[in-house]
């Protein structure tokens, strides 16, 4: 969890720095610009969907293995339940890159599209202000939130996963009202799980009619007895363990101030 806060607060800073360098209109949070191949506009099949789209060059053996690692990638975040995420892979528009295409493609898993450009069209990763090894991540509403440029485009590392992952969850561009969907359903998951409270004290059992004029009989008996304590003490000391360690827990305050070996000061060593 702590690596990935680590990771999480470096992609946000990274997104502050790409807004304040950018020196016309920034990109961030902006809404995708349009692009196309032949007649087909890939992101508009995408919306109400977190997407994914990778600047791949098929001739460039490093990008072969990151079109490869993309079938882990969204495997493992299908596994964790993200399956609401499009992934999108554009080759480069060269000659040669046109030439490897069908290599790229292979090496790119079945269920990402691999779209090549032609010479005779406007530059897709231009359009996208991208450069080879860049990944785009948009939110629901076809926004850009991260574009992770190398290093932090190298899937050996989880900065990729991450931002998926904040992005599938969190409106970070805010009044997006596809994630109206998503908010209710993790309160309504939340609201289901009920955990008992570690310092809740648990109750004791109510007795019955009969236990009771029993135990009232055998107070009775042992007034008149020694004042040590009776067999019968000890075992109603003994009788409910839990509820004794819960009166104890909510008897100490926690001030701070409590022994070391106290439950106060565990829950702060703990921490």
């Amino acid at each position: 969890m702590k690596l990935q806060a680590l990771v999480l607060s470096t992609l946000l800073g990274l997104l502050v720095t790409q807004t304040s360098s950018l020196p016309i209109t920034p990109f961030i949070c902006s809404p995708a610009p349009v692009w196309s191949i032949g007649d087909e506009v890939p992101m508009n099949k995408t919306l109400g969907q977190v997407t994914v789209v990778a600047l791949l060059q098929a001739s460039c053996s490093f990008c072969l293995v990151q079109a490869a690692n993309m079938g882990p990638l969204s495997a493992n975040l299908t596994r964790q339940g993200l399956d609401n995420v499009s992934y999108i892979i554009v080759n480069d528009q060269s000659a040669y890159s046109q030439h490897l295409f069908p290599l790229l493609r292979s090496r790119a898993p079945a269920h990402i599209p691999v779209y090549q450009q032609t010479l005779e069209q406007e530059d897709v990763w231009e359009i996208l202000n991208g450069d080879k090894d860049d990944f785009l991540v948009y939110d629901r509403c076809g926004r850009l939130v991260f574009h992770l440029r190398l290093p932090y485009s190298y899937l050996h590392y989880s900065f990729v996963e991450v931002a998926i992952r904040t992005t599938y969850y969190k409106d970070l561009c805010g009044n997006c009202s596809f994630y109206s969907d998503v908010t209710a359903q993790n309160v309504s998951t939340n609201g289901t799980e009920s955990k008992p409270s570690p310092a809740s004290p648990v109750k004791e059992p109510e007795k019955s009619q009969s236990e009771t004029q029993e135990e009232k009989r055998g107070h009775g008996q042992n007034h008149h007895k020694s004042r040590g304590p009776s067999r019968y003490s000890e075992s109603h000391e003994h009788s409910h363990p839990i509820s004794n360690q819960g009166n104890n827990a909510h008897s100490q305050p926690a001030t701070g101030q409590q022994d070391k070996r106290g439950l106060f000061s565990k829950k702060t060593s703990n921490v």
